[in-house]
């Protein structure tokens, strides 16, 4: 048993209206994905823990030059260590004069040693 509904006359919709919902819908989809897009893009200057690691100070050399020493033992895959990556690599920009970074991956068996003395 289905319920006639009485339907209003002139609330029905048009073709062309329909036209225009449907382009106006396209056109708000695409600027959300331009924007996004583009926000993403903004987020991916800022440097990474690679290019943190890479440009760091030697342990070998930080440990020998008298300078204050930031020792920074990360991971590529732990999301806190990639949020701070920006932050580090601002300090590491204010301060390089003054200071040393150290980057030591601890998925790198190579730092086992360091890992294992600064628990």
């Amino acid at each position: 048993m289905t319920a006639n509904l009485p339907q209003s006359p002139g609330k029905a919709e048009t073709p062309m209206g329909t036209r225009v919902r449907n382009l106006l819908i396209v056109i708000v989809a695409i600027a959300l994905t331009v924007s996004l897009f583009l926000g993403m893009r903004t987020q991916t200057d800022t440097a990474t823990l690679t290019e943190l690691a890479e440009n760091s100070t030697p342990l070998e050399v930080a440990m020998s030059n008298g300078k204050p020493t930031l020792m920074e033992f990360y991971a590529n895959w732990c999301t806190s260590c990639q949020a701070m990556a920006k932050d580090m690599g601002e300090l590491e920009q204010e301060y390089a004069d003054k200071g040393n970074f150290v980057m030591l991956n601890v998925d790198n068996d190579k730092w086992l040693p360091e890992i294992t003395r600064y628990r």
